[in-house]
């Protein structure tokens, strides 16, 4: 998961901007939702926990219960999160502006979580991979994934561009994604893998 909105600056999402709801206040929070990024591969790096203790502590701690300063983590525009909590009462809350125009997330050599940016949800057709030249196209050199919540692949798409064939993500049956196939609520987000840093993922901004 990661932030619903973009930051008013249009600059990166601090994880201090980012709070846990969900919890009754009066009785706090209390390490139960925590956080961490992912790298190329899946595996966990840094590492915060949500803490509400009224009158006491508001905010993330990180492994070594030190408490998360402005800086410490930084999420670009559609950059996501590895998240754990005990049930789907609780949510992440951010605030910012709605992006009226795409949102390209840069990919790198092997997997990234990527989110959809927005305040609604989006269907996979409507999302595109950038970054390739056109006329040369993509065969499925680009692939996303739903996780479950243990981590494991869920539904997988190819995508790809075939000059005057094909333009499009393919399932892993070969058959073209439909509307409604899969869709990305607000702050959900994929596991994308790509071979380098010239692709992008690309979320479509919202129409006001």
């Amino acid at each position: 998961m990661g932030a619903a909105f973009v930051a008013v600056n249009g600059d990166s999402v601090d994880l201090t901007d980012i709070t846990v709801t969900g919890y009754d206040k009066e009785e706090g929070c209390e390490g139960l939702v925590d956080i961490q990024t992912l790298d190329e591969y899946g595996r966990g790096g840094n590492q915060y926990f949500w803490y509400d203790v009224p009158g006491e502590l508001y905010g993330w701690l990180n492994a070594a219960d030190e408490e998360a300063v402005a800086g410490d983590l930084t999420l670009a525009p559609g950059e996501g999160l590895w998240i754990s909590a005990p049930s789907s009462a609780y949510s992440l809350q951010t605030a910012g502006k709605v992006p009226t125009s795409g949102i390209a997330v840069t990919l790198r050599e092997g997997s990234k979580i990527a989110v959809n940016n927005t305040p609604i949800a989006v269907d996979l057709t409507d999302i595109v991979i950038s970054g390739y030249n056109p006329e040369d196209g993509c065969e499925g050199t680009v692939d996303i994934q739903t996780l479950d919540e243990y981590g494991r692949g869920g539904n997988q798409y190819f995508w790809y561009d075939v000059p005057g064939e094909l333009y499009g993500w393919l399932n892993a049956s070969d058959e073209e994604a439909a509307e409604g196939d899969l869709v990305i609520n607000p702050g959900e987000g994929l596991w994308v893998n790509a071979p380098s840093t010239a692709y992008s993922i690309v979320f479509p901004g919202v129409t006001l």
